[in-house]
């Protein structure tokens, strides 16, 4: 049987694409030939005539490893790819050599050019003055996403948002439907007291472990560091994975549910501490997972503070008799109280924007805003998400900010 003439590749196609990988070939032959010459003129200019020979040599052996290369390029589409962006990134490699090497190049042919404006200098002034573009590439989403959160975009029969991309004018109407979703609020409070808790727990524990580290030389030191920087090294899904595996294997979700059930069913109790009982029970894993990875971050924090920490002033409080608690109290903790503050603030602007743990470890009635929100955009994207996404941003901006400023103290 005959394959369909539609089928069978033209000569003309065949022709076309043979073409191309020759005009490749060359190109990329040229861009190692370019490569040999430059980095040859780059020699040239240090070579002395006892150095020629093994100059030569060089040479000879370059262009052979060229034609090795080009046989490669012929033999895969990998090397082709890879050879091609390397021999041009040699050849701008070498050029930049080159301009940076020009007294030693072009004082012997040309001395009036090696006056001329170096390309390296004039490159550093031109991504100087471009460098906006950079925060163009930052921003810009950030600020077109609290544009549309104020987009009076229309709501069809079904509950969904047309049009959430295009500009349908200005309204409140998106803040005002997110004060009004009681899911929202409660997701909203979860996050509070998640972040507010592990805040304080991690802090406290934090500033305990940065003055240990940094003032006592004890056994297990250098593994403790190692063990400190793992929250941070380690990918937020691999962590996630080790806390629900350590939750299931203590049987915590059990616990929690059980507890959360009993105190609900306590009559003697009032009832706003009932609500808020149960949901302290029902975020605590979220809130023993958040303490896993924000003791890190607040240590690290503080330890730089002590790094600068004047230990005369101890001293001196205590040739004042001051004990240690004293000390501590009055001069070590007001001194190392701005790097405290900021962890703090570091640690709960991390607590409430995390989604990937606390999706892995939380359970019924422990939706925190992050996994709200992802659970919204799930069914479409409405302007009260971005609302949403609005607010948490401008808060942790904001925390963010004030956890620098006070680092700087």
């Amino acid at each position: 049987m005959t394959a369909p003439a539609d089928a069978m590749p033209s000569p003309r196609s065949r022709g076309g694409l043979g073409d191309l990988n020759v005009f490749v070939l060359e190109l990329l032959e040229s861009a190692g030939l370019g490569v040999l010459v430059a980095g040859g003129a780059l020699l040239l200019g240090r070579t002395t005539l006892e150095q020629t020979p093994r100059f030569v040599l060089g040479f000879a052996l370059g262009y052979l490893l060229l034609l090795a290369l080009s046989f490669l390029w012929q033999q895969s589409q990998i090397a082709r790819t890879l050879l091609t962006w390397l021999s041009l990134g040699f050849v701008f490699f070498l050029l930049a050599l080159l301009d940076l090497n020009r007294e030693y190049l072009l004082a012997r042919v040309a001395p009036r050019a090696a006056n001329l404006p170096r390309i390296s200098e004039k490159t550093r002034e031109w991504l100087s003055n471009l460098s906006w573009l950079g925060y163009i590439f930052l921003y810009a989403p950030i600020a077109i996403l609290i544009v549309f959160s104020f987009n009076a975009a229309t709501v069809t029969e079904g509950g969904r948002v047309l049009s959430t991309s295009v500009w349908k004018g200005f309204t409140f109407n998106w803040y005002a439907e997110l004060v009004r979703n009681d899911r929202l609020i409660d997701a909203a409070y979860n996050t509070l007291v998640v972040g507010i808790i592990s805040t304080v727990i991690s802090t406290i524990f934090g500033t305990m472990v940065a003055l240990a580290m940094e003032r006592y030389s004890f056994s297990g030191k250098l593994a403790l560091d190692a063990v400190l920087y793992l929250p941070i090294i380690i990918p937020d899904i691999v962590m996630a994975l080790s806390l629900i595996l350590f939750f299931v294997l203590i049987n915590l979700g059990d616990w929690t549910l059980s507890l959360s059930t009993q105190i609900a069913a306590t009559p003697i109790l009032p009832e706003f501490l009932t609500s808020f009982l149960v949901r302290l029970v029902r975020v605590t894993p979220i809130i023993i997972a958040h303490v896993a990875f924000n003791i890190s971050f607040v240590a690290i924090v503080v330890r730089a503070r002590l790094t600068d920490f004047d230990r005369t002033l101890e001293e001196a409080a205590q040739d004042l008799y001051a004990n240690e608690w004293q000390t501590f109290r009055r001069v070590t903790l007001p001194l190392i109280m701005p790097g405290i503050i900021g962890g703090a603030l570091l640690a709960f602007t991390l607590s409430i924007d995390d989604f990937v743990i606390t999706f892995f470890v939380s359970g019924p009635g422990a939706t925190t805003l992050p996994v709200r929100v992802y659970s919204m955009i799930r069914i479409g994207v409405s302007p009260i998400v971005n609302a949403v996404s609005a607010v948490m941003l401008m808060v942790s901006i904001a925390l963010v900010l004030i956890s620098l400023a006070l680092q700087r103290r």
